[in-house]
């Protein structure tokens, strides 16, 4: 078992009953829409963070990027935990002028993100999945994100997943 899906199991375990709290709310629905609820939980230090927010809230938790959602920049994201930044910085300014015009002005959005205090840990594409696993899960579980420590260079890891209601209400 990886570390990380044991320590989702802990972290599971000891937030079960927000996750309770969750199934009841979701339960009350008559239909899916962005106020249904959904866990998450924050595990990168010792002090477990589980929160009941509605789905559409989740941004507000979880910052999220738009930078990181360019190619160019996730190839450079690759490459730099991989080897490093500065290799990642020479195969991507060195890799033709449409794709380093490309990662230049994603790195740029990513550099104001940052000044702006937006400190994305997952990117708007990983979002509108969730808000789609959600819906696709209504009513049957209820939506959860946990946030967990990096491997390997990483500052964070993030997992989405689903707990079935019927398991949380019995």
């Amino acid at each position: 078992m990886s570390s990380n899906r044991a320590r989702l199991d802990v972290l599971v375990s000891e937030c079960r009953e927000t996750f309770v709290e969750a199934a009841n709310k979701l339960s009350a629905l008559i239909a899916w829409d962005f106020s249904c609820p959904c866990v998450v939980l924050d595990g990168r230090s010792d002090e477990i963070k589980a929160v009941v927010v509605g789905v559409g809230s989740i941004g507000n938790l979880v910052p999220t990027s738009a930078a990181i959602d360019s190619p160019e920049v996730k190839e450079w994201l690759r490459i730099a935990s991989e080897k490093s930044p500065e290799v990642a910085f020479a195969a991507m300014l060195n890799g033709g002028e449409e794709r380093a015009k490309r990662f230049n002005e994603a790195y740029e959005q990513l550099i104001e993100e940052r000044r702006t205090g937006i400190k994305g840990l997952w990117s708007a594409d990983d979002l509108c999945s969730f808000v789609s696993r959600s819906q696709a899960a209504f009513p049957k579980a209820v939506s959860a994100i946990a946030l967990l420590p990096g491997k390997e260079g990483q500052t964070h890891s993030i997992l989405t997943f689903e707990s079935n209601i019927k398991s949380l209400l019995s």
